[in-house]
């Protein structure tokens, strides 16, 4: 059977968007402060490690979150902008650039 496969790109001012949104959303606790900073750990299993200044502090904060909680928030934030996405597609992170793609793959029946 024939597979298809798509990647959405998201740039790191989009990811901080998302996972913040994710966060606020499911009210789960993270950081007060201004993003400084982002990296990512090769894959297989993504790590997005996110530097945060809280106000009045001189050294930021790291703030790590796995693969899975990264997936879903972006995820979360295509369903909120109305960016389709077969709910049983396999998801899948990789990194691009400085960046993160998620690469969706369905596999067609018929």
């Amino acid at each position: 059977m024939p597979t298809e496969s798509r990647s959405i790109a998201f740039s790191p001012q989009e990811i901080v968007t998302a996972v913040a949104d994710f966060h606020v959303r499911r009210k789960l606790p993270i950081p007060k402060g201004k993003v400084v900073g982002l990296e990512f750990s090769p894959p297989p299993d993504i790590e997005g490690t996110f530097q945060i200044l809280a106000d009045g502090a001189d050294t930021p904060a790291n703030f790590v979150l796995n693969s899975t909680t990264l997936a879903a928030a972006l995820v979360f934030y295509c369903i909120n902008r109305s960016i389709p996405l077969p709910a049983l597609a396999t998801k899948q992170l990789r990194r691009k650039g400085d960046g993160l793609e998620l690469v969706v793959s369905n596999m067609r029946r018929g």
